[in-house]
């Protein structure tokens, strides 16, 4: 039953683990502002078809959370392999704030020498010199963005005969190659109000047709938001994740749902996911995740939760009412005063082989069946996460099924010098 389990969490959202990269950090003296930012940026990513479900993210770099201006991070690598479709070259992300005058930036770029496809039997599909720049911003007068990318060559090699230069690919105008695929340039996704600013610059998108992958080159988002007065948040919640296969491949996090930097003004925000059947071994019961914070000129609070009605792994092993919940506040004089726990927190029933049991704090272990570790709890800078349920399938490939997970921090804001 657990190799079954295993199989049947391997069909389901996974991810490829990328070679740990080099990263470089450097700061340009930051300085505090009075907007959230943020910003990240990655190489490629592949979904569906018979590449994995979702690839590794090559040169992934982020700016979490922070109202300083000045910081500036590049993370890069020379050469990624993209399992059975081809390979990258030469990816670079940089992510950093500014404030220049009156104007304060969050930005985002990433670059690529050259993105290879090869893999169709009727050619090889190459790129070079792919860019993509994400910038939001407010000037003074209000909150605005800019996006752009930019691709230098586009070529395509037949297995017999020269390579062909093709035209390069507009908004309106996507360049389809005959059995192969077709290049879509990507508009920037932008969203702009009286209270801040997102612009999502996705660079490429390349449908294989042989494989029936969806390849996302050069990607990059910035952020920028008012409403940071105490603090600044950082935390998501996710009812479903974990990995079919050690550390190799990773399940998705679903449903996923992320705090802003700012919070959400006191309003819960949530999202729902129905049950899933993962090839008849698996069966989780609906799963929802939920996300609130607020901040005054005194105190800064939040909650993150997510629940699964129930899992089901192939009649032998039930447990019912998962739920996963952190909470988090910043207060007291210069808000250096911290609360974190985990109030909220439950699980419900536990079925074995039609038996209810009691799940022991310290965990169970089923022989044969699986390991449960009950509400994992992680102290964290400024925060705590939690993980309500995890379980292990004991067949040898380390799959793990983690349920309820929550994740929040409160960073105190940096005082603002004018």
């Amino acid at each position: 039953m657990a190799a079954a389990v295993a199989l049947a969490l391997a069909g389901t959202s996974l991810t490829v683990a990328d070679a740990a990269p080099a990263a470089q950090e450097r700061s340009t003296n930051p300085a505090a502002t009075p907007f959230a930012l943020k910003s990240w940026g990655y190489g490629t990513r592949v979904q569906g078809g018979q590449a994995p479900a979702q690839s590794g993210v090559p040169a992934y770099e982020v700016i979490g959370c922070t109202n300083l201006a000045g910081i500036d991070k590049t993370n890069q690598v020379a050469d990624v392999a993209l399992p059975g479709l081809g390979t990258i070259s030469g990816v670079k992300t940089r992510v950093w704030t500014t404030r220049s005058g009156g104007v304060v930036s969050s930005w985002a770029e990433n670059t690529i020498g050259k993105v290879v496809l090869s893999d169709s039997p009727l050619g090889t599909l190459t790129l070079s010199a792919v860019s993509t720049t994400a910038h939001a911003f407010h000037d003074g007068s209000g909150f605005k963005t800019e996006a752009n990318t930019d691709l230098a060559r586009l070529q395509f090699k037949p297995p017999v005969g020269p390579a062909m230069d093709l035209p390069l690919p507009t908004p309106s105008q996507p360049v389809e190659i005959p059995q192969v695929g077709k290049v879509i340039i990507a508009h920037k996704k932008a969203n702009t109000s009286a209270n801040g600013a997102q612009v999502f610059a996705n660079g490429l998108k390349i449908r294989l047709y042989q494989t029936g992958s969806v390849v996302r080159v050069a990607h990059a988002v910035a952020q920028i938001a008012r409403g940071a007065t105490v603090g600044v948040f950082s935390g998501e919640s996710y009812a479903i994740g974990g990995n079919a296969a050690g550390d190799i491949v990773r399940l998705g996090r679903n449903p996923l749902m992320k705090m802003p930097c700012q919070g959400t003004n006191g309003v819960v925000r949530h999202r729902e996911l129905g049950g899933l059947d993962l090839g008849g071994q698996v069966v989780v019961g609906a799963a929802s995740s939920s996300s609130v914070g607020d901040q005054n000129a005194k105190r800064a609070w939040g909650r993150e939760r997510s629940r699964v009605a129930s899992i089901n792994l192939a009649g032998a092993l039930q447990v019912t009412g998962i739920v996963g919940q952190v909470n988090v506040a910043r207060f007291g004089p210069n808000r250096t005063k911290l609360k974190a726990n985990t109030r909220g927190s439950t699980l419900g029933r536990l079925i074995v082989n039609g038996e209810t049991r009691t799940l022991p704090a310290q965990g169970l272990e089923i022989p044969g069946v699986a390991k449960l570790e009950p509400m994992v709890t992680t102290r964290i800078p400024g925060g705590i996460k939690v993980t309500a349920l995890r379980i292990t399938v004991l067949d040898g490939t380390g799959a793990v099924i983690e349920l309820g997970n929550a994740r929040l921090v409160v960073k105190r804001l940096n005082k603002i010098v004018h």
